[in-house]
């Protein structure tokens, strides 16, 4: 790495620790001051879990192919982190909710993220051990789509949220979910499976999106803080390479005309 790029990049993470200090600071002294902006998925995600509370039918979290101590850790974490707010907020509800994974290695996860759903509401003596629930391994899986079919049937699930690690194979519970009128959220980091969740899904996740369910749903300031520093500097970015492509277009075009050097 050179000097040139070395010193972008120092500027660039001063920016985002400035902005993010400045972000969190506001956001605590003027909640709404810089509105995030809107995510369809988040805003509809409360109102369906309020939806599956009064029905008395249960909310179902998938973590996919996703696992710990892997290339996917980070996916594994964020999608436990949107299992975790999503459980919260069923916990209250009486049917338990259910988290469903393919990865052995995640359901240690699974089972703390559940865990700890229920104690941030006080209610651990009612926390469902057998919830979280593994089926067969391995990535694009159609044992596991086939089998996420019969957990969704089988115990009238209302809510589906669909996260972590999907392939093609998505469209089998996406497919059962549309047949018994269950919503469907879902993401994934295959082009494939995020291709059938913004087909099929009734509200996909687009790409990051799955990594800031904790400033949507958790309402943390800073989280949020976190959000407005990416999208400022994705405009910032965005603004620069503008310029730049203006810069470069009419220059040959000044020059042509007998303008400048």
């Amino acid at each position: 790495m050179d000097v040139t790029t070395q010193t972008y990049v120092v500027l660039l993470l001063l920016a985002a620790l400035v902005i993010s200090t400045v972000a969190r600071l506001v956001i605590r002294r003027r909640t709404g001051f810089y509105p995030l902006r809107p995510i369809g998925a988040y805003q509809r995600l409360p109102m369906a879990i309020g939806a599956a509370i009064e029905a008395n039918r249960p909310v179902h979290v998938s973590l996919g192919s996703a696992g710990i101590g892997g290339k996917d850790t980070p996916l594994a974490l964020a999608t436990a982190d949107l299992a975790y707010h999503t459980l919260r907020a069923a916990a209250i509800g009486d049917a338990p909710p259910l988290i469903t994974m393919s990865n052995g290695v995640a359901l240690p996860l699974a089972q703390d993220t559940l865990r700890r759903a229920y104690a941030s509401r006080g209610m651990l003596a009612r926390y469902p051990r057998g919830s979280a629930q593994w089926y067969p391994q391995g990535a694009r899986s159609l044992a596991f789509a086939a089998a996420l079919t019969g957990v969704m049937t089988d115990n009238r699930v209302l809510i589906n949220v669909l996260g972590g690690s999907f392939g093609p194979e998505m469209a089998l519970p996406a497919e059962a979910a549309a047949r018994h009128r269950q919503q469907l959220f879902a993401s994934s980091d295959q082009l494939e499976g995020q291709a059938v969740a913004y087909a099929l899904a009734d509200q996909p996740l687009l790409g990051e999106e799955l990594y800031v369910a904790g400033a949507y749903l958790g309402n943390e300031p800073s989280r949020q803080a976190m959000v407005i520093t990416l999208d400022t500097l994705r405009l910032a970015l965005v603004a620069v390479l503008a310029i730049l492509v203006l810069v470069s277009v009419a220059e040959p075009v000044l020059r042509g005309l007998g303008i400048g050097g």
